[in-house]
């Protein structure tokens, strides 16, 4: 005969079918089915937040004039920009105007965020944040001013520089904290300054002319 009993294990209850046989006088149970606890506790499934959607605000006659005037504009961003705003006015959400447009509704929701917040300069690009230049105006100015200038003029034991003479000169005299080759090469073809290597040697009758200008050249 089988019938339902209830266990408790660890202070929980837990619910069999369980069929009684008689051995030798004796009932035993056997399980034939389990049925689970009395009291499930099941994980509480994390609803998805549902984001609020977002609407253009209130446009002025004059905003209006422009969005239709770059909806037809040959510049991409500005033109697609524009048509987002228009249709967000007219009420459709995020999400539709994305379906309509094949857009991104990332890209949708970012643009009348920005339109809500910058106005009509959200139509724009903005220019790329490129990386920030390693010297300044000052310290570039004053390294063109010493490749100008005669070394002799500067008490060097030298009559005409080399990129390596000037790298040298430059972090000596602490114009700059350190500079290559090749940045120095950058410089003078940005500021457009023809720059030939010297191939004549000089000479001084400086008994210690070669040990002084040896240590400036390595």
């Amino acid at each position: 005969m089988a019938y339902k009993r209830v266990k408790t294990i660890y202070g929980r209850q837990y619910q069999y079918i369980v069929e009684g046989k008689r051995i030798n006088g004796k009932v035993k149970q056997r399980v034939i089915q389990y049925l689970g606890p009395v009291d499930p506790i099941y994980k509480q499934i994390k609803k998805r937040r549902i984001r609020s959607r977002i609407f253009v605000r209130k446009l002025t006659d004059s905003e209006i004039q422009n969005l239709l005037k770059n909806r037809y504009s040959s510049i991409s961003y500005s033109r697609d920009r524009a048509r987002i705003i228009l249709y967000s006015a007219k009420g459709l959400s995020p999400l539709d105007i994305a379906d309509k447009l094949n857009f991104d509704v990332r890209r949708v929701r970012n643009a009348i965020k920005e339109f809500n917040s910058k106005g009509l300069t959200s139509l724009k690009r903005g220019k790329p944040i490129g990386a920030v230049p390693k010297f300044t105006k000052t310290e570039i100015a004053k390294m063109l001013e010493i490749a100008r200038t005669d070394p002799v003029k500067l008490n060097l034991h030298f009559t005409s520089w080399s990129l390596r003479k000037l790298k040298k000169y430059f972090e000596a005299e602490g114009i700059v904290d350190s500079i290559s080759i090749a940045s120095i090469q950058s410089i003078f073809k940005k500021q457009k300054v023809n720059w030939r290597k010297s191939k004549r040697f000089q000479y001084s009758n400086d008994p210690n002319f070669a040990k002084k200008n040896s240590s400036l050249m390595n």
